[in-house]
């Protein structure tokens, strides 16, 4: 009798994956495995690292011109906060009215850079699990973990929550509205469906940009509709962009859209700034890993839940692009609410590929199976870990260097009064002047320092414009300084001819350097010259 080889191992099939693991297989759009065990400890593990970091220095950066009008909005009073001085937030006042209400209830002692971002970072925290717990429904439990770990890493998604803004609150009701919207759908449960619209109008009543998720619901349930197959379905989806093109007339009747470009009139319309910002943001490595979830759930048939998670990442894009191009300039940061969508794509991208190379690359040992797994979610993680590492060191937040441009100035006026004119009024008013938005005075000069703003109508001069504020603090014995970025100082100068009187009677003290993605953010500061 023959004895017979043992087969080779290489030749064996590889069993499947466990629906539990995945949920890529599994026949009801909404059979999730539950978390327990292990996966819950990895969870928590994940929450607790999303929340080191959004913690990790959250008081030390400075803050920008954006924080500056929060600050400025919650310190007013109220009746004018929702009047003039609201500067069309009291359209949108969530934020703001809580961090009042922490505020008198004494939850916020003061106004810090730290206290102010706190409620925010707690925010940031909670959508880590959140999107791990929705993700499980549509992309299963191993790329829901694996997109939270991706969130509690993600470079943007920290600078947010460590922001006195309230666009991380509009990604947190985004995950909220996008889980209850697939429940609803894929149920066909219309409560799950009221759910959604109201917490993405609860999303759009911290900031405008959560309207951008009810366009996402409209074009999915139209292209995902059993009498639009086939042609239909293109014959929908072009029609939904022909319709979407009609976004920019809407947009100009409605008054915190007005008061918005009211507000940067120098602004032109680039679709290229767009893209930059969105690829700066977004990661380019997250979003080709994005584009591979796609084109990998298609194939696997998941025709339902890669046409939701694409329409969520993609519709809130094309509105940009569109508002963008054609009546005013946008950064990516109004597509926040995208990211979860992008980042789920990425993390099913990220098990489907390793999966792959694991059935073609080794499975004879253990490492053989884990490296190539481990191949693209590492690979992402190491790009969003080398920016976290610049962000908390060499980049200070991402944020000018304000805090440090004040200090100077003070020490260089040796506590002579101030003129400063400035770029980014807000947030020179907070430091130097900060009881302004509850002294009735406002900016008085005769009651502290003088701070100008740098506007382009103010400027249609800038040699005499400058004279004049040069002579009046000259003649009220002030030191007078110029603080400025270059690209603001360029939007509200098209002449040049403020720049060519700074250049010609001030002297640049120094430089405090920092680029964050495509933008300038570095301060100068000039100190007029001593007149004999």
């Amino acid at each position: 009798m023959t004895a017979t080889a043992p087969p080779d191992p290489a030749s064996l099939p590889m069993p499947p994956a466990r629906q539990d693991d995945t949920g890529l297989g599994a026949v009801s759009p909404t059979a999730v495995a539950p978390f327990h065990g292990k996966h819950t400890l990895q969870l928590v593990a994940i929450t607790l690292l999303g929340a080191l970091l959004r913690f990790w220095h959250l008081g030390d950066w400075s803050i920008w011109v954006d924080e500056g009008h929060t600050w400025r909005d919650v310190t007013v009073p109220v009746d004018q906060f929702f009047g003039e001085a609201g500067s069309g937030r009291n359209w949108y006042p969530t934020a703001y009215l809580m961090l009042r209400w922490l505020m008198e209830h004494g939850w916020i002692s003061q106004f810090s850079e730290g206290w102010l971002r706190l409620p925010f970072a707690f925010c940031g925290i909670v959508t880590v699990p959140l999107l791990a717990l929705f993700g499980n429904l549509i992309v299963g439990r191993r790329a829901a973990l694996l997109a939270a770990l991706f969130l509690a890493i993600n470079p943007w998604h920290i600078y947010w929550s460590q922001n006195a803004r309230a666009y991380v609150m509009v990604c947190l009701f985004a995950v909220l509205a996008a889980g209850a919207f697939w429940l609803g759908s894929a149920r066909k449960q219309p409560g799950w469906l009221v759910a959604a619209v109201v917490l993405a109008l609860v999303g759009a009543s911290c900031h405008a940009t959560g309207l951008v998720l009810l366009p996402v619901f409209v074009v999915y349930e139209l292209l995902s509709s059993r009498h639009f197959k086939g042609n239909r379905r293109w014959f929908v989806a072009i029609a939904a962009a022909l319709g979407l093109t009609l976004l920019p007339w809407l947009l100009d009747s409605l008054p915190p859209f007005e008061i918005f470009q009211r507000a940067k009139p120098e602004s032109q319309p680039s679709l290229l700034h767009l893209l930059q910002t969105t690829a700066f943001y977004f990661r380019v490595p997250l979003l080709t890993a994005a584009a591979i979830g796609v084109a990998m759930l298609f194939h696997l048939r998941m025709q339902g839940r890669v046409l939701f998670l694409a329409c969520w990442a993609l519709v809130p894009l094309l509105l940009l692009g569109i508002v963008g191009s054609t009546i005013t300039k946008l950064t990516a940061r109004y597509g926040l609410c995208a990211l979860p969508a992008v980042l789920l794509l990425a993390a099913a991208a990220s098990v489907r590929v390793g999966e792959a190379l694991r059935r073609g690359v080794g499975q004879h040992s253990r490492w053989g199976r884990v490296l190539p797994a481990a191949f693209l979610p590492l690979l992402l993680c190491l790009d969003m870990v080398a920016y976290d590492y610049l962000y908390y060191t060499v980049q200070y937040g991402d944020r000018g260097r304000w805090r440090e441009a004040r200090e100077l100035v003070l020490e260089l006026a040796d506590k002579r009064p101030l003129t400063v004119c400035t770029t980014n009024q807000p947030t020179l008013v907070y430091y130097l002047r900060p009881n302004t938005h509850r002294a009735p005075t406002e900016l008085d000069p005769a009651t502290g320092p003088a701070i100008f703003a740098l506007v382009s109508w103010q400027v249609t001069d800038g040699g005499r414009y400058l004279d004049e504020v040069a002579n009046t603090a000259v003649g009220g014995g002030r030191e007078m300084f110029v603080v400025a970025t270059q690209p603001e100082l360029a939007e509200v100068d098209r002449n040049g001819s403020l720049r060519a009187s700074i250049a010609q009677k001030l002297d640049l003290v120094t430089v405090l350097p920092l680029w964050v993605g495509p933008k300038d953010e570095s301060i100068w500061i000039w100190r007029l010259k001593q007149r004999r």
